[in-house]
């Protein structure tokens, strides 16, 4: 086995050498969470805009899928109810005049539906 001494001169060198190394990485970890410390708010307000963007943003399918909803059932409506206007506009009682009674009930029925939504087409406005 080498019989290995060390002098003073190199102790106080290695010794410096680790100090130096200490410190640059003390500051260099404070100096890296100082800037992460001012990163934050930034990156916070990021990340609650990225959140707010996708909640807008699956709002805006759930609108497009009602809206697309609600026009297959208007074109549905709209069909089913041209298809039996044609249909008893054919029979025998569609040149019949409507009773006394019946003719009392549907203006009744139009009525009501003009009180509940006046917005509708035929509602005059009272």
């Amino acid at each position: 086995m080498p019989n290995f001494i060390l002098s003073p001169r190199t102790v106080l060198v290695v010794i410096a050498t680790v100090c130096v190394l200490v410190l640059y990485s003390g500051l260099y970890w404070k100096g890296r969470s100082d800037e992460a410390a001012r990163q934050r708010p930034r990156t916070e307000a990021a990340l609650a805009q990225a959140a707010v963007a996708g909640l807008e943003a699956q709002g805006a399918r759930a609108t497009v899928a009602r809206v697309d909803e609600a026009a297959l059932r208007r074109d549905a409506a709209s069909s089913a109810a041209a298809r039996l206007s044609t249909q008893l506009m054919q029979t025998e009682a569609a040149r019949e005049p409507l009773d006394a009674d019946r003719v009392a009930r549907l203006r009744a029925n139009d009525l009501e539906l003009c009180r509940a939504a006046p917005e509708l087409a035929g509602c005059a406005a009272d």
